[in-house]
């Protein structure tokens, strides 16, 4: 990358960095970089890094409308989101409908909001998505090739082939992680502490380190994100 490339991408990431809170959304932020002068690719990445250091499901929830709708997107962009140009990843129901689920399903509604939370995190809620360069993960709890995803003795792929789905489909992957919680030896413990969980922040955190096994990497936004469910739908 260029010094002229890195500073043009400063200029735009200062100028979103900038923004206040009530600008976080698509159409702003689309605004906001078609006024700039600087091409594509650098919007693009300025906007990724954005999404890095701005702590706020809002911004990420905007971020991503936005890099959807800006022209010529860089191909890594492309592998990270296998989705057909036009369809939306994250319909507006689809946090409350996978929530709904883990609640009939067993979890208390904190646990449940703790469950989207790492959800939203690990996949945008995109039941289909694949992880970013390539790497192993796949779908809503980025389950890994070469383990829970398809060779662990109770995998994801297995799961749905007795179900007569196709891995990709949201409410099999739900019923899975609902299956996992009820008879893996291990996550069945994490049930039991998740139902236990007297807040969001402390649900949210038994499943990234219990069940997600992520370390603490974006915790900070998962923890965000699950305070912002539970106050928009649950409180």
């Amino acid at each position: 990358m260029t010094d002229q490339f890195d500073e043009g991408v400063k200029e735009i990431l200062l100028s979103l960095l900038s923004l206040g809170a009530t600008a976080y959304e698509t159409d702003y932020l689309i605004d906001v970089l078609r006024d700039r002068p600087e091409p594509i690719e650098q919007k693009v990445d300025a906007l990724k890094q954005a999404e890095e250091i701005i702590i706020s499901p809002s911004f990420d929830k905007a971020a991503e409308g936005a890099l959807k709708r800006l022209e010529d997107t860089p191909p890594e962009r492309k592998a990270r989101r296998s989705i057909p140009t036009g369809v939306e990843a994250t319909p507006p129901s689809t946090e409350q409908s996978i929530h709904s689920k883990l609640v009939q399903g067993g979890l208390t509604p904190i646990a449940a909001a703790g469950v989207v939370a790492n959800l939203w995190a690990e996949s945008k809620l995109d039941p289909a998505v694949k992880q970013y360069k390539g790497g192993p993960g796949r779908g809503l709890a980025q389950w890994e090739r070469g383990g829970r995803f398809d060779t662990d003795r109770i995998n994801l792929v297995g799961f749905a082939e007795k179900r007569g789905t196709d891995w990709t489909d949201l409410d099999t992957q739900v019923a899975f992680i609902l299956h996992e919680l009820d008879v893996h030896p291990e996550y069945r413990r994490v049930k039991t502490l998740l139902n236990s969980a007297e807040s969001v922040d402390e649900a949210t955190t038994i499943f990234l380190k219990k069940y997600e096994k992520a370390g603490t990497e974006h915790a900070d936004k998962r923890l965000a994100y699950g305070r912002e469910f539970y106050n928009k739908y649950i409180k």
